[in-house]
């Protein structure tokens, strides 16, 4: 009987243990989120030169044969996301970030992309959560596939998110894999590589 009790009491504190480690791990940020100090002379540069560098290549006259590339780090991503996003939002999309979502960021692995951010959930202090997702292109279809979700360090199932990833997915233009220019040329994304911090895009600029 002593031994059946210890064993019961043996599992009882596991569990109780294991409960309170993954309850603090769902407080705990990724280990590569790190927001940028958006008070910084330095982010803003980065920010300005990551937005002028792509302008600057997706503009490019270029014969309609040639394929290039175009690779953007986590670092220019994370200052664009902090120094830029909400403005963005507001003056292209007539938008603005969903209430109680702040700070958010990316970090680019050969498995996915993980998008993090501080949500307000039932009026508690900012939790953090990361989606990973993987992008693939069929013509001028960008696709979105949602392939990993983590509450703060936690990893738990991407079913939980309910039908939110295939909302997110519908609400992606069906071409959204070409880039419309100013002088009626388009740009074709052809291609994306996800690397360890950063995305390498394939492109072709064609004619009008």
């Amino acid at each position: 009987m002593r031994r059946w009790y210890r064993w019961s009491f043996a599992c009882f504190a596991t569990i109780s243990l294991l409960a309170i480690v993954a309850w603090w791990l769902t407080w705990q940020s990724p280990g590569w989120y790190q927001l940028p100090d958006t008070s910084s002379d330095a982010v803003t540069r980065m920010a300005d030169r990551a937005e002028f560098r792509l302008i600057e290549e997706f503009q490019k006259v270029r014969d309609a044969e040639d394929d290039w590339h175009v690779r953007i780090g986590d670092e220019a991503i994370n200052a664009w996301l902090a120094t830029r996003l909400e403005a963005w939002l507001s003056h292209q999309h007539d938008a603005q970030m969903p209430e109680g979502v702040h700070g958010l960021q990316v970090h680019c692995t050969p498995e996915g992309i993980w998008l993090a951010a501080h949500v307000t959930m039932d009026e508690e202090r900012p939790r953090p959560l990361a989606l990973r997702f993987t992008l693939s292109l069929s013509g001028d279809d960008l696709q979105v596939h949602a392939n990993g979700l983590r509450v703060g360090r936690l990893p738990v199932p991407v079913d939980l998110l309910g039908d939110q990833p295939s909302r997110l997915t519908d609400a992606i233009p069906d071409d959204a894999a070409i880039v419309e220019l100013m002088d009626e040329r388009h740009v074709l994304i052809t291609g994306i590589v996800l690397e360890e911090g950063a995305v390498v895009l394939s492109c072709r600029t064609n004619p009008p």
